[in-house]
């Protein structure tokens, strides 16, 4: 698996319930962070496997996922910290060189935890993502990573977008240093999916890029629906991010 777009999956997951991505051999990816804003520590694994060929364009595919936190309680906090499950799904997929992928699928979900936003039942998704990169192993590097996702659980559609720019040592042990623009918005009025943000932040590999990576991040963000904000919850924020991901080719 390639240890940028891993990186990437981990941040798209921090805001979004992990799917399934495009990686032709299919991953098994986990990730724990502790968000300092939420005063919660957010966990899940997600297992995404391509069926057929891997040269054709039109696949099939198994996506088993769960997603759990450390929170006891209810509350105001946003649906992604509040919301334990489990589930498993089938889909179909396109994807080309470019990094481009259209799939939908199909599955159920279960509660799993004391807290859960949403009942067990019929999950479907679908949409849309794109993954480019450029750069090299050592020195500077980039990545973009795009996407539009329907969630039948939440009835709703949510588009995130980010641009990672950042430096490598390239070697055994890599250290990266980066820059992440956010963007992210959905067609419901959750004022928690709709946010600009920046982040800085430095990421370990300490056993080489087959092992766990480490990541310390600060993020300053501002709600882009701050009309909707709850009593007590300020339009600007400070968040601080340690985060441990896994991730490996299936």
């Amino acid at each position: 698996m390639n240890r940028r777009f891993a990186a990437a999956l981990a941040i798209a997951a921090t805001v979004l319930p992990l799917g399934a991505r495009a990686d032709q051999a299919g991953y098994l990816y986990s990730y724990g962070v502790d968000e300092s804003r939420y005063g919660d520590i957010v966990f899940a694994v997600d297992a995404y496997k391509p069926l057929g060929s891997p040269n054709a364009a039109l696949r099939p595919y198994v996506d088993v996922f769960a997603n759990d936190d450390s929170k006891t309680t209810g509350g105001d906090i946003p649906r992604i910290y509040s919301d334990n499950y489990a589930g498993g799904a089938l889909g179909l997929q396109y994807t080309n060189g470019k990094g481009l992928r259209l799939f939908a699928q199909a599955g159920a979900t279960t509660t799993i935890g004391s807290v859960a936003s949403e009942p067990s039942g019929g999950d479907v998704r679908g949409g849309a993502q794109l993954y480019r990169e450029w750069g090299g192993p050592r020195g500077a590097y980039g990545n973009f990573y795009g996407s539009g996702t329907y969630y039948s659980r939440y009835q709703d559609t949510v588009f995130y977008n980010q641009l990672e720019i950042g430096t490598s040592n390239g070697g055994a042990r890599p250290i990266e240093f980066y820059l992440r623009p956010v963007v992210t918005f959905d067609t419901r009025p959750y004022y928690y999916d709709n946010v600009a943000e920046l982040t800085a932040g430095v990421r370990f590999h300490p056993f080489g890029t087959r092992g766990p990576t480490f990541a310390l991040e600060e993020a300053a963000g501002t709600y882009l629906r701050g009309n909707l904000l709850p009593a007590g919850v300020a339009h600007t924020y400070l968040d601080f991010r340690p985060t441990v991901a896994y991730g490996v080719s299936l």
